[in-house]
Protein backbone atom coordinates (compact mmCIF):
# COMPACT_ATOMS: atom_id res chain seq x y z
CA UNK A 1 0.00 0.00 0.00
CA UNK A 2 1.30 3.39 -0.92
CA UNK A 3 0.62 5.99 1.74
CA UNK A 4 2.22 9.38 2.10
CA UNK A 5 2.22 11.54 5.20
CA UNK A 6 3.02 15.20 5.31
CA UNK A 7 2.26 18.09 7.60
CA UNK A 8 0.67 20.94 5.70
CA UNK A 9 2.08 24.34 6.09
CA UNK A 10 0.48 25.05 4.32
CA UNK A 11 -28.15 6.25 -19.50
CA UNK A 12 -30.91 5.15 -17.44
CA UNK A 13 -29.44 1.75 -18.29
CA UNK A 14 -26.47 2.65 -16.13
CA UNK A 15 -28.81 3.85 -13.42
CA UNK A 16 -30.51 0.46 -13.31
CA UNK A 17 -27.12 -1.21 -13.14
CA UNK A 18 -26.20 0.93 -10.14
CA UNK A 19 -29.39 0.44 -8.23
CA UNK A 20 -29.64 -3.23 -7.52
CA UNK A 21 -32.74 -3.64 -5.37
CA UNK A 22 -33.46 0.07 -5.21
CA UNK A 23 -35.58 1.16 -8.17
CA UNK A 24 -34.91 4.75 -9.11
CA UNK A 25 -36.98 7.10 -11.24
CA UNK A 26 -35.05 10.28 -11.87
CA UNK A 27 -36.76 13.28 -13.34
CA UNK A 28 -36.30 16.99 -13.67
CA UNK A 29 -38.89 18.91 -11.70
CA UNK A 30 -37.87 22.37 -12.94
CA UNK A 31 -35.75 25.24 -11.78
CA UNK A 32 -35.69 26.52 -8.21
CA UNK A 33 -35.41 30.07 -7.06
CA UNK A 34 -32.65 28.85 -4.75
CA UNK A 35 -31.39 25.62 -3.25
CA UNK A 36 -31.97 24.74 0.37
CA UNK A 37 -31.23 21.71 2.49
CA UNK A 38 -34.00 19.22 3.01
CA UNK A 39 -34.09 19.85 6.76
CA UNK A 40 -32.92 23.31 7.61
CA UNK A 41 -31.21 26.47 6.52
CA UNK A 42 -27.46 26.30 6.62
CA UNK A 43 -25.60 27.24 9.74
CA UNK A 44 -22.02 28.48 9.60
CA UNK A 45 -19.22 26.19 10.61
CA UNK A 46 -17.63 26.74 14.02
CA UNK A 47 -14.99 29.42 14.09
CA UNK A 48 -11.29 28.72 14.10
CA UNK A 49 -8.00 29.85 12.71
CA UNK A 50 -7.47 29.67 8.96
CA UNK A 51 -4.83 27.27 7.75
CA UNK A 52 -2.18 28.23 5.23
CA UNK A 53 -3.06 27.02 1.76
CA UNK A 54 -2.09 23.44 0.99
CA UNK A 55 -0.12 23.44 -2.20
CA UNK A 56 -1.54 22.02 -5.46
CA UNK A 57 0.50 20.05 -7.95
CA UNK A 58 3.77 21.95 -8.57
CA UNK A 59 3.43 24.37 -11.46
CA UNK A 60 -0.36 24.33 -11.33
CA UNK A 61 -2.14 27.66 -11.21
CA UNK A 62 -5.87 28.08 -10.67
CA UNK A 63 -7.89 29.08 -13.70
CA UNK A 64 -8.42 32.82 -14.22
CA UNK A 65 -11.68 34.49 -13.29
CA UNK A 66 -14.71 33.81 -15.49
CA UNK A 67 -15.03 35.95 -18.60
CA UNK A 68 -17.85 38.46 -18.84
CA UNK A 69 -19.67 40.11 -21.72
CA UNK A 70 -19.68 43.92 -22.19
CA UNK A 71 -22.96 44.12 -20.25
CA UNK A 72 -21.39 42.42 -17.25
CA UNK A 73 -22.96 39.00 -17.71
CA UNK A 74 -21.01 35.76 -17.58
CA UNK A 75 -19.79 34.76 -21.04
CA UNK A 76 -21.61 31.69 -22.47
CA UNK A 77 -18.44 29.57 -22.52
CA UNK A 78 -17.20 30.65 -19.08
CA UNK A 79 -17.30 28.40 -16.04
CA UNK A 80 -20.58 28.95 -14.20
CA UNK A 81 -23.18 27.66 -11.80
CA UNK A 82 -26.27 26.49 -13.70
CA UNK A 83 -29.85 27.08 -12.66
CA UNK A 84 -30.67 24.99 -9.57
CA UNK A 85 -32.65 21.82 -10.19
CA UNK A 86 -34.83 19.42 -8.23
CA UNK A 87 -34.13 15.72 -8.55
CA UNK A 88 -36.82 13.14 -7.80
CA UNK A 89 -35.98 9.51 -7.04
CA UNK A 90 -37.44 6.41 -5.46
CA UNK A 91 -35.59 3.92 -3.28
CA UNK A 92 -37.30 0.83 -1.87
CA UNK A 93 -40.67 2.32 -2.75
CA UNK A 94 -40.02 5.61 -0.96
CA UNK A 95 -39.95 8.80 -3.04
CA UNK A 96 -37.96 11.93 -2.43
CA UNK A 97 -37.40 15.22 -4.23
CA UNK A 98 -34.34 17.22 -3.27
CA UNK A 99 -32.32 20.07 -4.74
CA UNK A 100 -28.95 20.10 -6.46
CA UNK A 101 -26.52 22.65 -7.85
CA UNK A 102 -24.31 22.04 -10.88
CA UNK A 103 -21.16 23.89 -11.86
CA UNK A 104 -19.83 23.48 -15.40
CA UNK A 105 -16.25 24.46 -16.30
CA UNK A 106 -15.21 26.98 -18.89
CA UNK A 107 -15.78 25.69 -22.41
CA UNK A 108 -18.93 23.79 -21.44
CA UNK A 109 -21.63 24.91 -23.95
CA UNK A 110 -24.46 27.19 -22.94
CA UNK A 111 -27.29 25.42 -21.18
CA UNK A 112 -30.56 25.72 -23.15
CA UNK A 113 -32.82 24.38 -20.41
CA UNK A 114 -32.66 24.04 -16.61
CA UNK A 115 -31.31 20.76 -15.36
CA UNK A 116 -29.49 19.53 -18.45
CA UNK A 117 -31.20 16.55 -20.05
CA UNK A 118 -30.95 15.66 -23.72
CA UNK A 119 -30.79 19.34 -24.67
CA UNK A 120 -27.69 19.83 -22.57
CA UNK A 121 -26.00 16.77 -23.99
CA UNK A 122 -26.76 17.81 -27.57
CA UNK A 123 -25.23 21.26 -27.11
CA UNK A 124 -22.12 19.72 -25.62
CA UNK A 125 -21.68 17.59 -28.73
CA UNK A 126 -19.46 14.55 -28.31
CA UNK A 127 -17.23 16.07 -25.66
CA UNK A 128 -17.61 14.72 -22.16
CA UNK A 129 -16.24 15.98 -18.89
CA UNK A 130 -15.04 14.26 -15.72
CA UNK A 131 -17.55 14.38 -12.85
CA UNK A 132 -16.87 15.39 -9.26
CA UNK A 133 -19.67 14.99 -6.71
CA UNK A 134 -19.13 17.41 -3.82
CA UNK A 135 -20.80 16.69 -0.47
CA UNK A 136 -21.45 19.39 2.12
CA UNK A 137 -21.27 19.13 5.89
CA UNK A 138 -24.03 18.39 8.41
CA UNK A 139 -26.88 20.91 8.28
CA UNK A 140 -25.11 22.87 5.56
CA UNK A 141 -26.31 23.37 1.98
CA UNK A 142 -25.16 23.55 -1.66
CA UNK A 143 -25.31 27.35 -1.46
CA UNK A 144 -22.44 27.30 1.00
CA UNK A 145 -20.28 25.47 -1.52
CA UNK A 146 -21.35 28.05 -4.11
CA UNK A 147 -21.00 31.14 -1.94
CA UNK A 148 -18.15 30.26 0.42
CA UNK A 149 -16.31 27.39 -1.22
CA UNK A 150 -13.60 27.99 -3.78
CA UNK A 151 -14.20 24.89 -5.87
CA UNK A 152 -14.98 26.61 -9.21
CA UNK A 153 -11.40 27.82 -9.66
CA UNK A 154 -10.19 24.21 -9.51
CA UNK A 155 -13.10 22.88 -11.59
CA UNK A 156 -12.05 25.32 -14.32
CA UNK A 157 -8.37 24.46 -13.90
CA UNK A 158 -8.97 20.75 -14.50
CA UNK A 159 -12.14 20.93 -16.62
CA UNK A 160 -14.55 19.00 -14.40
CA UNK A 161 -18.29 19.23 -13.76
CA UNK A 162 -19.29 19.65 -10.10
CA UNK A 163 -22.54 18.17 -8.76
CA UNK A 164 -23.54 19.43 -5.31
CA UNK A 165 -26.69 17.75 -3.90
CA UNK A 166 -28.65 19.15 -0.96
CA UNK A 167 -28.17 16.63 1.84
CA UNK A 168 -29.48 18.46 4.93
CA UNK A 169 -28.60 16.70 8.18
CA UNK A 170 -27.66 13.35 6.69
CA UNK A 171 -24.71 11.51 8.20
CA UNK A 172 -24.53 9.68 4.85
CA UNK A 173 -26.08 6.65 6.51
CA UNK A 174 -26.64 3.49 4.49
CA UNK A 175 -29.88 2.60 6.31
CA UNK A 176 -32.56 4.17 8.50
CA UNK A 177 -34.10 2.62 11.61
CA UNK A 178 -37.13 2.92 13.92
CA UNK A 179 -34.84 4.71 16.35
CA UNK A 180 -33.83 7.31 13.75
CA UNK A 181 -35.12 10.42 15.52
CA UNK A 182 -33.91 12.93 12.97
CA UNK A 183 -33.49 11.34 9.56
CA UNK A 184 -32.61 13.91 6.90
CA UNK A 185 -35.24 12.40 4.57
CA UNK A 186 -37.21 9.21 3.90
CA UNK A 187 -34.23 7.48 2.26
CA UNK A 188 -30.64 6.90 3.44
CA UNK A 189 -28.16 9.59 2.41
CA UNK A 190 -25.48 7.36 0.91
CA UNK A 191 -28.03 5.49 -1.19
CA UNK A 192 -29.58 8.76 -2.39
CA UNK A 193 -26.24 9.94 -3.76
CA UNK A 194 -25.13 6.59 -5.15
CA UNK A 195 -28.44 5.40 -6.59
CA UNK A 196 -30.18 8.64 -7.58
CA UNK A 197 -27.80 11.58 -7.87
CA UNK A 198 -24.97 9.77 -9.67
CA UNK A 199 -27.08 8.16 -12.41
CA UNK A 200 -29.13 11.36 -12.76
CA UNK A 201 -26.08 13.52 -13.44
CA UNK A 202 -24.62 10.98 -15.82
CA UNK A 203 -27.83 10.89 -17.85
CA UNK A 204 -28.53 14.65 -17.84
CA UNK A 205 -25.12 16.26 -18.31
CA UNK A 206 -22.13 15.84 -20.63
CA UNK A 207 -20.05 13.77 -18.23
CA UNK A 208 -18.28 10.47 -18.54
CA UNK A 209 -20.19 7.48 -17.20
CA UNK A 210 -17.24 5.40 -16.05
CA UNK A 211 -15.32 5.05 -12.83
CA UNK A 212 -12.08 6.34 -14.33
CA UNK A 213 -13.58 9.81 -14.79
CA UNK A 214 -15.62 10.06 -11.57
CA UNK A 215 -14.65 11.38 -8.14
CA UNK A 216 -16.37 12.29 -4.87
CA UNK A 217 -15.15 14.83 -2.35
CA UNK A 218 -16.53 16.53 0.75
CA UNK A 219 -15.84 18.43 3.94
CA UNK A 220 -16.79 17.61 7.53
CA UNK A 221 -19.67 15.08 7.48
CA UNK A 222 -19.49 15.31 3.68
CA UNK A 223 -15.84 14.19 3.88
CA UNK A 224 -16.99 11.09 5.74
CA UNK A 225 -19.71 10.71 3.10
CA UNK A 226 -17.15 10.78 0.30
CA UNK A 227 -15.23 7.84 1.72
CA UNK A 228 -18.39 5.94 2.70
CA UNK A 229 -19.82 6.42 -0.80
CA UNK A 230 -16.62 5.13 -2.42
CA UNK A 231 -16.81 2.09 -0.16
CA UNK A 232 -20.46 1.44 -1.01
CA UNK A 233 -20.29 1.92 -4.80
CA UNK A 234 -17.34 0.96 -7.06
CA UNK A 235 -17.94 4.03 -9.20
CA UNK A 236 -15.23 6.40 -7.98
CA UNK A 237 -11.57 6.52 -8.93
CA UNK A 238 -10.92 9.14 -6.26
CA UNK A 239 -12.36 10.14 -2.89
CA UNK A 240 -11.24 13.27 -1.06
CA UNK A 241 -12.09 14.33 2.49
CA UNK A 242 -11.38 17.38 4.62
CA UNK A 243 -12.24 17.12 8.34
CA UNK A 244 -14.12 13.84 8.02
CA UNK A 245 -15.18 11.25 10.62
CA UNK A 246 -14.24 7.66 9.78
CA UNK A 247 -14.11 5.54 12.96
CA UNK A 248 -17.48 5.84 14.70
CA UNK A 249 -16.34 3.61 17.54
CA UNK A 250 -13.78 6.22 18.63
CA UNK A 251 -16.29 9.00 19.15
CA UNK A 252 -16.80 10.20 22.71
CA UNK A 253 -20.56 10.08 23.54
CA UNK A 254 -20.27 13.55 25.07
CA UNK A 255 -19.34 15.35 21.85
CA UNK A 256 -21.63 16.65 19.12
CA UNK A 257 -20.14 14.40 16.46
CA UNK A 258 -21.33 11.32 18.38
CA UNK A 259 -24.76 12.84 18.99
CA UNK A 260 -25.55 13.56 15.32
CA UNK A 261 -24.88 9.90 14.57
CA UNK A 262 -26.81 8.62 17.57
CA UNK A 263 -30.04 10.39 16.52
CA UNK A 264 -29.92 8.35 13.30
CA UNK A 265 -28.36 5.04 14.35
CA UNK A 266 -29.58 4.92 17.93
CA UNK A 267 -27.29 4.76 21.01
CA UNK A 268 -24.03 2.99 20.21
CA UNK A 269 -24.07 0.79 23.29
CA UNK A 270 -27.47 -0.58 22.26
CA UNK A 271 -26.95 -0.80 18.48
CA UNK A 272 -23.26 -1.53 17.98
CA UNK A 273 -23.92 -3.54 14.82
CA UNK A 274 -25.47 -0.51 13.12
CA UNK A 275 -22.51 1.66 13.99
CA UNK A 276 -20.11 -0.99 12.69
CA UNK A 277 -22.14 -1.28 9.47
CA UNK A 278 -21.44 2.38 8.63
CA UNK A 279 -17.94 2.45 10.08
CA UNK A 280 -15.54 3.53 7.33
CA UNK A 281 -12.63 1.77 9.03
CA UNK A 282 -14.22 -1.67 9.20
CA UNK A 283 -12.22 -4.30 7.25
CA UNK A 284 -15.23 -5.20 5.10
CA UNK A 285 -15.70 -1.58 3.99
CA UNK A 286 -12.01 -0.88 3.49
CA UNK A 287 -11.70 -3.88 1.17
CA UNK A 288 -14.17 -2.18 -1.17
CA UNK A 289 -11.87 0.81 -1.62
CA UNK A 290 -9.54 -1.12 -3.93
CA UNK A 291 -9.23 0.96 -7.07
CA UNK A 292 -10.05 4.24 -5.33
CA UNK A 293 -7.30 6.73 -4.53
CA UNK A 294 -7.78 8.70 -1.31
CA UNK A 295 -6.80 12.17 -0.16
CA UNK A 296 -7.52 12.76 3.53
CA UNK A 297 -6.94 16.12 5.22
CA UNK A 298 -7.58 17.33 8.75
CA UNK A 299 -6.54 20.11 11.08
CA UNK A 300 -4.88 19.37 14.39
CA UNK A 301 -6.85 22.34 15.79
CA UNK A 302 -10.27 20.95 14.82
CA UNK A 303 -12.64 21.24 17.78
CA UNK A 304 -15.68 19.72 16.02
CA UNK A 305 -14.29 16.49 14.54
CA UNK A 306 -11.40 14.98 16.51
CA UNK A 307 -8.13 15.04 14.55
CA UNK A 308 -7.45 11.43 15.52
CA UNK A 309 -10.08 10.46 12.94
CA UNK A 310 -7.38 10.89 10.31
CA UNK A 311 -5.10 8.64 12.35
CA UNK A 312 -7.88 6.04 12.61
CA UNK A 313 -8.22 5.73 8.85
CA UNK A 314 -4.47 5.84 8.24
CA UNK A 315 -3.88 3.11 10.81
CA UNK A 316 -6.71 0.98 9.42
CA UNK A 317 -5.12 1.09 5.96
CA UNK A 318 -1.67 -0.01 7.09
CA UNK A 319 -0.57 -3.15 5.30
CA UNK A 320 -3.18 -2.80 2.54
CA UNK A 321 -1.33 -2.87 -0.80
CA UNK A 322 -4.46 -2.19 -2.88
CA UNK A 323 -5.25 1.34 -1.70
CA UNK A 324 -3.26 4.46 -2.42
CA UNK A 325 -3.84 7.19 0.13
CA UNK A 326 -2.36 10.57 0.99
CA UNK A 327 -2.83 12.05 4.46
CA UNK A 328 -2.34 15.71 5.34
CA UNK A 329 -2.53 16.98 8.92
CA UNK A 330 -2.39 20.78 9.11
CA UNK A 331 -1.01 22.36 12.31
CA UNK A 332 -3.70 25.07 12.22
CA UNK A 333 -7.07 25.73 10.63
CA UNK A 334 -9.84 24.39 12.84
CA UNK A 335 -13.21 23.49 11.30
CA UNK A 336 -13.65 26.49 9.02
CA UNK A 337 -14.15 27.55 5.42
CA UNK A 338 -10.73 29.16 5.48
CA UNK A 339 -9.24 25.78 6.27
CA UNK A 340 -11.35 23.83 3.76
CA UNK A 341 -10.67 26.30 0.96
CA UNK A 342 -6.99 25.91 1.74
CA UNK A 343 -7.18 22.17 1.02
CA UNK A 344 -8.91 22.14 -2.38
CA UNK A 345 -5.75 22.89 -4.37
CA UNK A 346 -3.84 19.89 -3.05
CA UNK A 347 -6.97 17.72 -3.13
CA UNK A 348 -7.69 18.57 -6.77
CA UNK A 349 -4.04 18.00 -7.60
CA UNK A 350 -4.34 14.45 -6.23
CA UNK A 351 -7.73 14.06 -7.96
CA UNK A 352 -6.19 15.10 -11.27
CA UNK A 353 -3.49 12.45 -10.96
CA UNK A 354 -6.04 9.76 -10.14
CA UNK A 355 -8.27 10.71 -13.11
CA UNK A 356 -5.41 11.46 -15.50
CA UNK A 357 -6.26 15.15 -15.91
CA UNK A 358 -3.95 18.01 -16.83
CA UNK A 359 -4.28 21.60 -15.74
CA UNK A 360 -5.54 24.14 -18.25
CA UNK A 361 -2.91 26.56 -19.48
Amino acid sequence: MKHSWRTATLSRGRAAALLGAGAVACCIAGALGGVSSVWADAKPAPSGKPAPDAKPTPGTKPAPAAKTTPDGKTAPDAGRWLEPVKVTGKIDGKSLTAAMLIYVPRGYPAQPAPGGGSAARSTAGDKKYPLVIALHGWNHSPELFRDKGELPRWADTYGVVLAVPAMGTTIYETALYPESKRAWAAVPGTRWVGEVILPYVRSHYAVWGDRAHTAVIGYSTGGRGAVLLAEAYPEFAFAGSASGTFDLMRLDPKIGEYKIHAVVLGPRDQFKDRWELDNCTSPARLAKLAGTQLFIAHSSQDKSVPPDQLDALRDALKGNPDIKAEFVMAPEGGHTWEYWNGQWGAMFGALAKALGLTAAK
